[in-house]
């Protein structure tokens, strides 16, 4: 969430950036030609400015608010470019700005009867801050017209001015009408494009588990297309993204992902979850022997042995060179143990790379498995699965070994075809 909200106030940055050039340009070419159309007669003061503040305050106000309006401007520009974000409260003061302008000008150079333009105005120009900024900036800079609207009339009407109440409520009243029909539009397209680029941020960080809900667009237009063309391609870019493409099994990107996932909600379940690290043995010397080529071939083939001998639930991925990690959820250390012992059978029945090279591969692997409190168990987890792991290949490799505290290593398991091991030594340094 916080992430979101640093990514909008960064593009509300970017936005306003460009827009203060165009407003002091504006600011400035309205002021130097309502002065000049002052100065020759073609540009006479409204009478109600005349009554209000006179025409000598007036041409004086007129530069004022423009000299303001500018510096205002350039204040909030250089409050930018400092601090690279700009929050809602900014972008709604310069809107605020934008409005005061153009009333203010109306005030003093437009008679009452056409007040309104202000009005009309304010219509076209609520769609960009509800574009760039969000639906708030866009309701309070509707709000403030029609304030500054009623303002204008009121003051006309206490100097002397008849002021026809009805027409006026009555075209405040189409006016609101089509400025919230206009919002709720843009509202619902502002949305839908939230929508998408939460999505394209998830899908940075990995997470492809959202699809853009093409049903609850009853009327389709191009946001959709944009929504059903990343339903398409999500499945191919998880793969590409998540996926190694040697070993067929995740990433260590996936695989960070699914184990978080997998941590979360076996918090909220209070169940176990197991963690295998498992290391082909010796590898190096299929490299060196062999050549990397059937090297690939013997990652590949272990990788798709892993994924055969593992549950459908489980997480198989790949985190290293010849290092695997297996994510067991809902799991207790015996079936954690059980499922180890059915992996290292597997590798010892297995002749990988036939025809080529006909290579013999066993696996070392450590073991652990315990009760989620929360996700903070994720680094014990790894850091005693390693434990375990290293346990195993100083022990003589080909073997399961599982984590516990202590400070002996105790062989168990005698009997099997290879040792299963349970670690009790003291907490190396590592963890």
């Amino acid at each position: 969430m916080v992430a979101e909200r640093h990514r909008s106030d960064t593009v509300s940055a970017d936005v306003l950036l460009w827009q203060t050039g165009y407003r002091i340009v504006l600011a400035l070419a309205a002021a130097v030609v309502a002065v000049g159309l002052r100065s020759t007669g073609f540009l006479q003061l409204a009478p109600v400015a005349d009554a209000v503040v006179g025409r000598r305050v007036a041409d004086w106000m007129l530069v004022i608010v423009t000299v303001v309006y500018a510096l205002l401007v350039l204040g909030i520009r250089q409050g930018i470019l400092r601090t690279r974000t700009a929050g809602r409260s900014l972008s709604t003061l310069m809107v605020a700005a934008d409005l005061a302008v153009v009333f203010w000008l109306l005030f003093l150079l437009v008679d009452h009867e056409s007040y309104h333009l202000g009005l009309f105005v304010a219509f076209f120009a609520l769609q960009l801050p509800h574009v760039y900024f969000g639906r708030g900036p866009a309701l309070l800079m509707l709000v403030a017209a029609a304030a500054a609207y009623l303002l204008l009339n009121d003051v006309a009407a206490q100097h002397g001015v008849l002021v026809p109440w009805r027409r006026i409520l009555l075209t405040l009243g189409i006016f609101g009408a089509g400025a919230l029909l206009v919002t709720r539009v843009q509202s619902d397209l502002h949305e839908r494009l939230a929508a998408l680029v939460s999505m394209f941020a998830r899908a940075e960080e990995g997470d492809f588990s959202d699809s853009y809900d093409v049903a609850a667009d009853r009327r389709p237009d191009a946001i959709t297309s944009v929504g059903r063309a990343y339903n398409r391609m999500r499945t191919q870019l998880a793969t590409i993204v998540l996926t190694d493409p040697l070993s067929g099994c995740f990433n260590r990107r996936g695989f960070e992902l699914q184990f978080r996932r997998e941590l979360a909600r076996a918090a909220r379940a209070q169940t176990d979850v197991a963690l295998l690290a498992i290391d082909l043995d010796h590898f190096k010397v299929v490299n060196d022997t062999h050549g990397h080529l059937v090297g690939d071939q013997v990652i590949a083939e272990a990788g798709e042995l892993l994924r055969v001998n593992a549950r459908a639930h489980d997480v198989v991925a790949r985190t290293g060179g010849e290092e695997f990690t297996i994510l067991a959820p809902n799991t207790t250390i015996d079936g954690a143990r059980n499922l180890a012992q059915r992996i290292v059978e597997a590798f010892q029945r297995r002749t990988f790379a036939e025809p080529k090279a006909r290579v013999l591969v066993t696996v070392s692997i450590g073991v652990v498995a315990a009760a989620v409190p929360d996700d903070s168990i994720a680094e014990a987890l790894r850091s005693r699965a390693d434990e375990a792991l290293y346990a195993a290949k100083r022990n003589g490799r080909n073997r399961v070994v599982l984590w516990s505290s202590g400070l002996d290593a105790m062989r168990l398991g005698q009997r099997s075809e290879f040792p299963t091991t349970r670690l009790t030594a003291e907490p190396s340094s590592r963890r």
